[in-house]
C-alpha cells in the first residue's frame, strides 16, 4: 500500500510544535536527518543493529531496539508511547498497526519525483522534532551542493552505469532509486539509456558493448553482512579493455549507506560526494 500514511497526518496531528517529542525511527535516512538537525534526543528506539557506520552512535544502550528492518517489536514500540513513528518501505506492511500507536511518516521516495519526495519528508521530520526552520535551511544548503554537482556532471563527457552485487551475481540497476541518485540527482550521464525488460547481467558481453567510463557498484550482500563482491570480479582479463576498468573508475559505493540508508540530509550529502569522486 503506497499511501501508508503520510506526513500530512503527522503535520495535522501535531498542529504546533510539541515539547520534547520522542519517536521510533526505522528509516536510517530519517535518522541521519534528525541527527543533522540536532534532534538526536528525539529518538527513543530504532533497528540499531543494522545502523550504517556513519550512525554508529545510535548502536549504544542509550537507544532501544525496535526490532529488525522487517520484523518489528510491536510490544516495545507501544511501551515507548511515541509521539511519532518513522518508517521506510521495508516496514510498509506494518503501517496500519503502527498508525494505531502514533502518527506515522513514511520516509520513502519515488523515483519519478525523488527530490520532491525527499524535501517533503525532511520538512515533515523537521516539524515532528520541532526543527522545521533548521530543516528548511539544511535543504537549501543541500540543494546548492546538488546544483554544483549537476554543473560539474553536465560539463563532463563521462558516462556511467550502476550495478548491484547480490550473492555472487552482478546486475544492472540503471533505473532504480540508486541510479536516480547518480543520474538524476547528481546529474551523471547514462552510458545505457535503455529500459531493459528483466534482469541484465553486468557480464563481459554487456560491459564490453556498453563500455562505460564509470561503473558504480552497490553491494547488497556486503550491506547485510553476507559475502561481499569478489575483489577480482572487475580484474578479469575479458574486462581489461572496458573504459571504467582500464581507467580504474569502478567505484565501490559504501554498502550500508547506499543499501540501508539514503534520502536523508546526511546520506544524500555523502552519496553525492561518492558519486562525484571520479567525475572530471
Amino acid at each position: 500500500m503506497r499511501k501508508l500514511l503520510l506526513a500530512t497526518l503527522l503535520v495535522g496531528s501535531f498542529g504546533s510544535a510539541m515539547a520534547d517529542p520522542k519517536g521510533v525511527v526505522m528509516d536510517f535516512g530519517a535518522l541521519d536527518t534528525i541527527e543533522a538537525l540536532g534532534g538526536s534526543a528525539s529518538v527513543s528506539a530504532l533497528p540499531k543493529e543494522f545502523a550504517p557506520e556513519y550512525l554508529e552512535k545510535y548502536k549504544t544502550a542509550d537507544y532501544k531496539l525496535s526490532g529488525d528492518m522487517f520484523k518489528l517489536d510491536m510490544d516495545l514500540i507501544r511501551q515507548e508511547n511515541p509521539d511519532f513513528i518513522i518508517i521506510s518501505g521495508r516496514q510498509g506492511r506494518s503501517a496500519a498497526e503502527l498508525q494505531s500507536i502514533a502518527p506515522v511518516i513514511n520516509f520513502s521516495a519515488g523515483n519519478d519525483n525523488y527530490m520532491e519526495s525527499v524535501q517533503y519528508n525532511i520538512l515533515a521530520v523537521g516539524k515532528a522534532i520541532g526543527k522545521e526552520a533548521e530543516a528548511k535551511a539544511a535543504l537549501e544548503k543541500l540543494d546548492a551542493k546538488i546544483k554544483s554537482a549537476q554543473e560539474k556532471s553536465a560539463a563532463s563527457k563521462q558516462k556511467a552505469i550502476v550495478v548491484m552485487h547480490n550473492d555472487g551475481n552482478v546486475g544492472l540497476i540503471n533505473h532504480s532509486g540508486y541510479a536516480t541518485l547518480v543520474h538524476d540527482v547528481a546529474g551523471v550521464k547514462r552510458a545505457d539509456e535503455k529500459k531493459h525488460e528483466g534482469r541484465v547481467a553486468a557480464d563481459a558481453k554487456y560491459l564490453t558493448e556498453v563500455n562505460p567510463d564509470i561503473i558504480y557498484v552497490v553491494d547488497r550482500s556486503a550491506a547485510i553482512g553476507a559475502k561481499p563482491l569478489d575483489e577480482n570480479y572487475f580484474k578479469a582479463k575479458e574486462l581489461a579493455e572496458v573504459k571504467a576498468v582500464k581507467d580504474v573508475n569502478v567505484i565501490y559505493l559504501t554498502p550500508k549507506l547506499w543499501y540501508l540508508s539514503g534520502k536523508g540530509l546526511q546520506s544524500i550529502d555523502l552519496q553525492v560526494e561518492e558519486v562525484m569522486t571520479p567525475i572530471k
